[in-house]
This record gives structure tokens, sequence and C-alpha cells, in this order.
């Protein structure tokens, strides 16, 4: 069984449902870049409280985590969208089974897509079971992330306690920064996590 530790960092962020739902924009993995920075412009003069948001303790236990982790560099992927994990996947030979712990604030195994791409950043983890249904997996959640796609709750191994991943071996790693979920306030918190990974300090 290969394992796989996949970081969204919008779990990180020390905001409640409610909050997101009021102060982010309506976004997604496919709006350009200088089009996502207006519209987080327009929330920060609307929302001046964005501007105090944080990061949660799980953060600085992930760090920590992440430092003492041994794994090669070559087995590491850092992308603004969660649905790059497809990139690291495809890597790894079709019968071998993936076991995937995904740190996130959203399941993403939802249904939705647009355009001609059927993964997105919401519903890769879904494309992931299409293509290889022995897959096991384990989603790390927030006490309020919703748990729920059309099929009902859920449907496979969740917690909201992060230090279950200390009993767990990884092959390879995949961060994302998710802008359109995140604040870029806070952007040097992700950098604090995709540093220790990029440049090699893990080994």
């Amino acid at each position: 069984m290969v394992g796989i530790l996949s970081i969204d960092f919008d779990y990180f962020l020390d905001v409640c449902i409610k909050e997101r739902d009021i102060y982010f924009p309506d976004g997604s993995d496919e709006i350009p870049k200088d089009k996502l920075a207006l519209m987080w412009e327009e929330r920060y003069k609307k929302y001046p409280k964005l501007k105090e948001i944080g990061v949660i303790k799980e953060f600085y236990l992930l760090k920590s985590f992440l430092q003492n982790l041994k794994i090669s560099k070559d087995n590491i992927h850092k992308s603004d969208t969660h649905k790059d994990i497809k990139k690291l996947i495809n890597r790894i030979p079709i019968n071998k089974q993936l076991y995937i712990v995904n740190i996130d604030f959203h399941h993403d195994y939802y249904h939705y897509y647009r355009g001609e791409d059927i993964y997105n950043c919401g519903n890769w983890l879904r494309r992931v079971i299409e293509d290889r249904p022995d897959t096991k997996i384990k989603w790390i959640r927030r006490e309020d992330s919703q748990l729920y796609s059309l099929e009902g709750i859920f449907p496979f191994e969740h917690t909201t306690d992060i230090k279950s991943i200390f009993n767990d071996k990884f092959e390879y790693i995949f961060i994302c920064k998710s802008p359109e979920w995140s604040p870029p306030h806070l952007i040097d918190k992700y950098e604090e996590l995709a540093h220790i990974l990029v440049n090699k300090k893990i080994a």
C-alpha cells in the first residue's frame, strides 16, 4: 500500500464555516489569478475583520511532523490547486493500492465540474475512487466541515484528530494553497509548510 499525505492549507484557517461563507469570495480553481486577487481585495474592504484571521494550533503540529518526516524530495508535489494531485497519483502504478490521508476543510468528494476538465479541486477524490476503487481514504476534517455529498454522509474514514497521522506511513506528500479559499494575508503561513518540503528540510 502506498501512503499519500494530502494537505490543503484551507484546513488551517481559524474561522468557522459561517465566517467562511460570509467573508470569502465565491471562488473556484478556474478563476484567473488577477480576477481572484480583485475578488479578495473587495472582500477585505467589505469585511475588515478578514485581516485578523490566523491559523489554528494544528498548523504547528503538522509543521513539526513534516520537519521530522523522512521522505524523498522527488515524492513531493506543491501546487495552487488540489486537482493537481492527479499528477502525483498518475506516477504510481495502477496495480498499487493507495492510502490517501487528506487534511482538508472540504471532503472533495463532490460531483460538480465545469467545462471539459472533469477534475477540479472539489471532486478530485471522487475521480480517484472512480479510477482506483480499492483506494483507502482517511479525511482529517474540522468540526464544522460539511459531511455530506449527493449520496449522503462521506462514506470513508474521517476524524477531527490530526494527531492520527503520527501512526501512518507516507511515501508521497502533496500540498496545495487553494487561493480561492485561503485569504492572501496568510500566504506566508502556507509557505512555512511548503518551505519545509520544497527546500529539502526533509531528506
